[in-house]
This record gives C-alpha cells, sequence and structure tokens, in this order.
C-alpha cells in the first residue's frame, strides 16, 4: 500500500487510504467477530520514525483521518488513536486538533514518550481527549534505572497529564526493558508499575499535593470519599 512498494520508510499511497481503512476495519471485525471486542486501535505506530514502517505527514494524516477513518468505526463501539508519533509532535497533534473532522474521529490523542519533553499540552486539554502515553521503556535494571522509571510514570501523570501511561512491552529477550522474566516472575520494574496501578483505579482523580523533602514524589489521587498517597522515594536506605 505504501508509495514505493519496499521494505523502507515511506508514505501510503493516496489512492490506497480507502483500502487501508477497510484493512483496519477488518481488524475491528475480527476480534469482534471472535468474541475479543477491541476497546481501541491505532491509525499508526510511530507515523514519524525512520524505520521501515509507514510514514505519514501531519497532512497526511489529517486527511486520512478526516476522510476515511470515521468507517473504522462502523457497527462497533470501537475508539481511534492518533497520532502516536514516535515523540509528541506538535506539528501533527495540532493538525488534527485543529480541523473539526479530524478531530472529530479521534477518540485518544496518544504518543510514545521518546524524547518527549514533559510540559502541559493545552490544545489536548481544550478539546476534552483521552491523552495517553502509549509506549516508552528506561533501560537498565538497577536501583536508579528502576525509580528513573518511577519518575517517568509520576512526571506524565502530573506534568505533561496523561491519562494512561503504558509500557513498550511485558517480556523478551532483554529483561533491562521488560515487566516480567522468561520464567513469568515480575521484574523490578513491574512492581513500579503496579505501585501506580494497584492505587490508581478507574473513576480517580489527582489532586494537588506537593513534598518538602526532594527525594520524594507525592501526587495524590482521590474519589469515592478516599484519598491515596502514591510515594516515590529515591533513597535506598529508606528511614
Amino acid at each position: 500500500m505504501k508509495v514505493n512498494k519496499q521494505d523502507e520508510p515511506g508514505p501510503l499511497s493516496s489512492n490506497q487510504y480507502s483500502d487501508y481503512a477497510d484493512y483496519l476495519k477488518s481488524v475491528v471485525d475480527y476480534f469482534k467477530n471472535n468474541s475479543a471486542p477491541l476497546y481501541a486501535i491505532s491509525i499508526i505506530n510511530e507515523p514519524d520514525y525512520s524505520d521501515n514502517a509507514m510514514t505519514f505527514t501531519p497532512d497526511q494524516m489529517k486527511n486520512f483521518l478526516k476522510n476515511f477513518a470515521g468507517r473504522i468505526k462502523s457497527g462497533s463501539n470501537i475508539k481511534i488513536i492518533a497520532p502516536e508519533s514516535y515523540g509528541y509532535r506538535t506539528d501533527m497533534n495540532d493538525a488534527i486538533l485543529n480541523d473539526p473532522q479530524s478531530a472529530a474521529v479521534v477518540d485518544i490523542d496518544a504518543s510514545h514518550g521518546y524524547g518527549f519533553i514533559m510540559k502541559p499540552q493545552p490544545l489536548v486539554k481544550k478539546s476534552g481527549k483521552q491523552f495517553w502515553m502509549t509506549e516508552h521503556f528506561i533501560d537498565g535494571n538497577d536501583f536508579n534505572s528502576v525509580m528513573k522509571q518511577a519518575e517517568d510514570i509520576h512526571n506524565c501523570l502530573t506534568i505533561a497529564e496523561f491519562n494512561a501511561y503504558i509500557h513498550w512491552w511485558l517480556r523478551g529477550n532483554s529483561i533491562t526493558m521488560m515487566l516480567l522474566y522468561q520464567n513469568w516472575q515480575l521484574t523490578p520494574k513491574a512492581y513500579v508499575i503496579g505501585h501506580y496501578a494497584k492505587f490508581i483505579r478507574p473513576g480517580y482523580f489527582r489532586v494537588n499535593s506537593v513534598s518538602s523533602n526532594n527525594n520524594n514524589l507525592l501526587p495524590d489521587y482521590e474519589a469515592y470519599g478516599r484519598i491515596n498517597v502514591i510515594l516515590v522515594n529515591f533513597l535506598k536506605d529508606c528511614p
């Protein structure tokens, strides 16, 4: 479907936009018909990354969403994820959100965390859409790397104000990146993610809190009459 018809970076042929939308729709239908309906589907993984995959420019992404992506939702409750760039791309994201028709198709605004500058994204917030960080990993499995993972989650939720943090991969050959060892036991990074996932549940929202100790990160989350304090202590020897 790509212009170059090669196993190298290249854009989707403009005369293949309709076929590509039908292909994504067929994936949605396949899972639905096999009793495993998808919650959401991404238009493409990292449209701005120079590997052998398909690429999209901001205008190409906007036009595909506006003119073709709506049919992916036909007959299901599937949510559309876009643009899911390698690192947050303001030009690509703004091209979508500033166009009412393309913005209307997107349910979840998403970005990967590589090179992401942690700061609020007012246009995303104004849109009212969910904002997901859909791929990132911190290499290494030592104490400092594991705590860096905790800091990354904290910053994504409190500075960039993502609604979801999704780690890159569960299990594979590199234990420094994964959440599961080859024997399916949890890695230290899995426990770090669990520190958040067990106590921040659907329906919770973050409330303002600060710590006077630079060794601590202290976001609070509240729901249903209770407050959970998610404390991260960077000291190896906790008092």
